[in-house]
């Protein structure tokens, strides 16, 4: 069996010093397989986008090892990171982060500039990358011109062109409507079956749970496999924002029901008034 793609062990990140050190990642070991699709979780503040930059090459963690595709990255000078980051890791952001100057196949085409291979080769893989992705009719259009979901896919595109066998992805529908957030995890989810590549999303979207192989659960730092027969999703009756049941911090019982809570200003303003937001509850499922 072919060994992991991703190998970290006992990662720890840590701010500040003294009483005020913050602990944003404690003590993570992880390994992702090739062709895996995993999902990490969790509450804002937890640590994700801090874990996906360290397993990124992107911060250097305050301890622990890095290995991506047998390469120990923790080991790396700063000055050898970018190679790395642009030759076996391809990156997915929530806010694309396309260049506004250049061309959809230009912008494709940036990271090229550190592959080994030649510019005609860069330029096949491209002009691949924009038929799968459709957007043909796009190659010369400027990303002021492009919807989001177009946007989004020229960014996958950008990930894939040096063709890494890791894709890190960081709330990559969270700038899309619900059509064009489904078209997005689709494609995720063909790079992965159908191309080999190991995908790792970093998102609050429970709809991306319908694609992963394995979700993860991010809390004051710390990783844990989440188990689907402990996970359900529930509104909170205040805000209508959805709360994983399994970690919700803040719950009460009324008329032998229990509500979750986002936040201790929602449940204060249910306490104010249950009848108003049990009420609605029942007519807005």
């Amino acid at each position: 069996m072919t060994g992991p793609v991703v190998s970290a062990k006992n990662l720890t990140r840590s701010f500040g010093s003294g009483h005020t050190v913050v602990m944003a990642v404690d003590n993570v070991t992880l390994d992702i397989m090739p062709a895996e699709i995993v999902l990490i979780m969790g509450p804002s503040g937890s640590g994700k986008t801090t874990l996906l930059s360290m397993l990124g090459g992107l911060l250097r963690p305050s301890q622990g090892t890095i290995e991506i595709s047998g390469t120990n990255i923790t080991a790396l000078k700063e000055s050898a990171l970018p190679e790395i980051r642009a030759l076996k890791i391809g990156f997915i952001f929530q806010t694309f982060n396309l260049l506004d100057a250049l061309t959809v196949e230009e912008n494709i085409l940036f990271p090229a500039q550190l592959h080994p291979g030649d510019k005609h080769q860069a330029k096949r893989r491209a002009s691949k990358l924009i038929k799968q992705l459709g957007l043909e009719n796009r190659r010369t259009a400027l990303p002021q011109t492009l919807s989001g979901g177009e946007k989004q896919r020229v960014a996958i595109a950008r990930a894939l062109i040096n063709e890494p066998k890791l894709i890190l992805a960081d709330e990559p529908t969270g700038n899309l409507d619900t059509q064009t957030g489904q078209e997005v995890m689709m494609i995720l989810q063909t790079l992965a079956r159908e191309h080999g590549y190991s995908v790792i999303i970093v998102t609050h979207d429970p709809r991306v749970e319908d694609i992963a192989d394995r979700i993860l659960w991010l809390e004051d730092g710390k990783l844990t496999d989440r188990k689907e027969e402990n996970h359900k999703w529930v509104k909170d009756p205040v805000c209508g924002m959805h709360i994983d049941e399994w970690t919700a911090k803040i719950k009460i019982d009324y008329n032998n029901t229990t509500f979750s809570f986002c936040s201790n200003t929602c449940l204060k303003r249910f306490d104010d008034n249950p009848a108003k937001y049990t009420k609605a509850m029942s007519t807005n499922p």
